[in-house]
């Protein structure tokens, strides 16, 4: 039975059925993205989703649930490389059983260094429960060995279990996140609030940062703000998007200050902003979003069987010779003196916001496809670079 299931998961994996998602974490005070949680979902091929909690209880039973951790924690890694200069740090939830895992530390400063992420960008999240699933001091030192690797290291579940204060002050942990179910009564109940008044106290005192989880409401946002808490992530802000949502969000970065409440109460969650990218991508199968300064772009969206397929992320330098290279002579010099980084950067500079041109491609059956396309140009709100949005379909012949 064990084994039959775990194959399943490792078959799920293959399949590419196990998929990272991303809750982003906002600070509490500016609304600015600043992290996110990895969490996992089972995307059967129907479209089914199968929630975490019907497969994760089964595999935490046993060691199988390293598989899951690890390969997480490799997604995490990969979304921070294709993140680029926009990576936000990244926690992955670790089971109890890798603190008893031999070599833990090394494992994961060889996995960073195989993607080249700097320790700072990933964050380890134990759950309190399993702090109580070895001796004080394994644990302790388990904790000191990876926070050797230059990792944050947050527990996770604060106050859902009966972790010992001492674990906490011994630790070298960074960050407490506070259980939602704290702030399921609203934050309206007197007992309620006390209690977090304490946690929060709690934390301050041992010069510790703290992540609320679960805000869903103003109220929260609020008490939150008052407790001087660091980080949000709730419903309020964003449910656990798709990586390539995700992917927008933080290479967009746009998201508003906090002091414009009205924001908040007309865009409570991200629902509506994934409404528009369905939109957006039925009118434009190929989305391209990307930094001219920094010559970096990321495809959020390609339709399958399209001739011209860009690589998920690289160099819009690179992207613009392979465009060249199957674009019709006579349609070349148009292409570059429009869509080129250079054309785009000097046409901002005139103050040019969108470009649109209409192109001939050539392909691989020696047919010549025409495709429409739009270029909007962004000043970036909080750095020196300049943000494209890319947009183009194919159009048929009448």
């Amino acid at each position: 039975m064990r084994t039959d299931f775990i194959d399943q998961v490792v078959s799920a994996i293959e399949n590419k059925e196990i998929r990272a998602y991303y809750q982003p974490q906002y600070d509490c005070n500016s609304g600015r993205l600043v992290s996110a949680e990895a969490l996992v979902r089972w995307v059967k091929p129907n479209g089914d989703i199968i929630p975490p909690d019907q497969f994760i209880p089964e595999l935490e039973k046993t060691q199988d649930i390293n598989v899951l951790d690890w390969f997480m924690a490799e997604e995490a890694c990969k979304t921070i490389l294709e993140l680029g200069d926009s990576a936000v740090p990244i926690g992955v939830n670790f089971s109890r059983w890798h603190v008893k895992e031999p070599d833990f530390a090394r494992k994961l400063s060889s996995l960073l260094a195989n993607y080249g992420i700097q320790p700072k960008m990933f964050e380890v999240e134990i759950t309190e429960s399993a702090l109580s699933s070895a001796k004080f001091e394994d644990i302790i030192e388990w904790a000191k060995s990876v926070a050797d690797v230059g990792v944050t290291i947050a527990i996770d579940d604060f106050g859902a279990g009966f972790t010992s204060l001492q674990f906490v002050k011994d630790m070298p942990v960074t960050y407490l996140k506070v259980d939602k179910a704290f702030l399921k009564d609203n934050c309206q109940d007197d007992r309620g609030r006390g209690t977090l008044e304490t946690v929060f106290y709690f934390a301050h005192r041992l010069n510790l940062k703290t992540i609320a989880e679960g805000v869903e409401t103003i109220e929260q946002l609020k008490f939150m703000q008052s407790m001087d808490c660091d980080r949000i992530q709730g419903f309020l802000f964003s449910k656990a998007i798709k990586k390539e949502d995700f992917i927008v969000v933080a290479m967009m970065d746009t998201m508003p200050l906090m002091d414009d409440d009205d924001y908040i109460k007309r865009q409570g969650t991200l629902s509506s902003h994934s409404i528009l990218l369905k939109a957006i991508k039925r009118e434009f199968p190929l989305i391209i979003f990307g930094n001219l300064y920094k010559n970096s772009y990321y495809v959020m969206s390609q339709e399958e069987g399209r001739e011209f397929k860009a690589a998920t992320a690289g160099v819009i330098d690179d992207l613009t010779e392979a465009s060249l290279a199957i674009c019709v002579k006579e349609d070349y010099k148009l292409y570059e003196s429009t869509l080129s980084r250079r054309a785009m950067i000097e046409a901002f500079h005139r103050g040019e916001e969108r470009l649109e041109v209409t192109m001939r491609l050539v392909n691989k059956e020696g047919n010549i496809e025409t495709y429409y396309n739009v270029v909007h140009l962004l000043k970036h709100p909080y750095k020196d670079d300049i943000l494209m949005v890319g947009l183009s379909r194919q159009l048929k012949d009448k």
